[in-house]
């Protein structure tokens, strides 16, 4: 590691402490939607009083490039990195990230996470680099990182996100083949629980992505192309029939998505860089923009009603930009509050 990354580092630390201001940070500033949005990232006077988190989480490692996040009803903050497998944790109260779960000696990513509270069992999606083995939904234990179970998927299939219902069953999209993995709470292995042609991806690209449990139904999204499908849950607990949402506006190349409230969905638009609201009404979904700017944005977690949004910068790991990424990465937050 230079010398100039410990500089920066260090710096990253002590404006943690003092609140100074991101103004080195070469990421672009985060652009927000128009004048009087009840949505435009703010800090309310109540808010700058009150104990709260940093409006950035750091991870000063230079190839951690982060992908998934996690946050538990305690207010701590779980950060998972696609190119070595290691996995951060945030407490409330702290000032910088810790080491939770060690990088991966097999070359192995973290993706999609989630904190099941009742349980206190932290989920991850995670994937093999190199495509030479199957993917896994994994579980660990959220306050000691002690690992609880793994379950793998069909082979040529890719865990990539997840999420769970109410009773602790666990959804999980297969990027690759086209249908939706359920665990169900203690079952000893995965079943298929919803797949269609139409959640197929061409050869080589990811399909399903972000998905999200709202309201008695999955929410889902395909990144290739753009659709955002809702799935109903059955009485006993089976898919039915699933319909695609139609919006007023393109969600572009969508990753992570989050239930806000009831039938309003928050989603990444990964390759565009933009954070997006999508109000549900029937099949139909009104798109509006709440923030933009960020460097390849992939998954996001709310905190006291605010989003933390990650900031993968994949275009520096796979190359399509290749200057050094800007470090350290970043979790930025977005004030949604009015």
């Amino acid at each position: 590691m230079n010398r100039p990354f410990w500089s920066k580092a260090v710096l990253v630390v002590v404006c943690s402490l003092l609140g100074c201001n991101d103004g080195g940070s070469s990421a672009g500033p985060v652009q927000t939607s128009g004048p009087g949005s009840s949505f435009a990232p703010k800090q309310s006077a109540q808010a700058l009083q009150a104990p709260r988190h940093p409006d950035k989480l750091y991870m000063p490692i230079p190839d951690f490039f982060p992908e998934g996040i996690a946050h538990a009803a305690d207010g701590t903050f779980y950060v998972g990195s696609y190119s070595t497998g290691r996995v951060l944790r945030q407490r409330p109260g702290r000032f910088f990230m810790e080491p939770f779960l060690p990088a991966s000696t097999s070359g192995r990513g973290v993706v999609g996470m989630k904190v099941h509270d009742a349980s206190g069992t932290l989920w991850l999606c995670e994937v093999d680099l190199a495509q030479a083995s199957p993917s896994a939904l994994r579980a660990y234990d959220a306050r000691t990182g002690a690992p609880r179970g793994s379950w793998p998927f069909p082979p040529g299939g890719g865990c990539n996100d997840l999420t769970l219902d109410p009773r602790g069953n666990v959804y999980a999209t297969d990027a690759y083949l086209g249908a939706i993995r359920r665990l169900r709470r203690g079952a000893p292995q995965l079943e298929t629980w919803a797949t269609d042609p139409s959640f197929m991806a061409p050869p080589g690209y990811p399909g399903l992505n972000g998905i999200a449990w709202d309201s008695g139904s999955i929410a889902v999204v395909k990144y290739d192309s753009g659709d955002l499908f809702r799935i109903p849950i059955q009485a006993d607990g089976s898919a039915g029939t699933h319909t695609r949402i139609t919006t007023d506006a393109p969600i572009g190349y969508p990753d992570g998505i989050l239930v806000q409230s009831p039938g309003v969905l928050l989603v990444l638009d990964n390759d565009n860089g933009r954070f997006l609201r999508v109000e549900l009404s029937g099949d139909t979904g009104h798109v509006s923009l709440l923030a933009s700017g960020f460097d390849n944005p992939t998954t996001l977690a709310l905190h006291d009603g605010d989003a933390f949004i990650v900031e993968s910068q994949f275009d520096h790991y796979f190359g399509i930009d290749p200057s050094p990424p800007d470090l350290p990465f970043r979790v930025k937050r977005v004030w949604l509050r009015p």
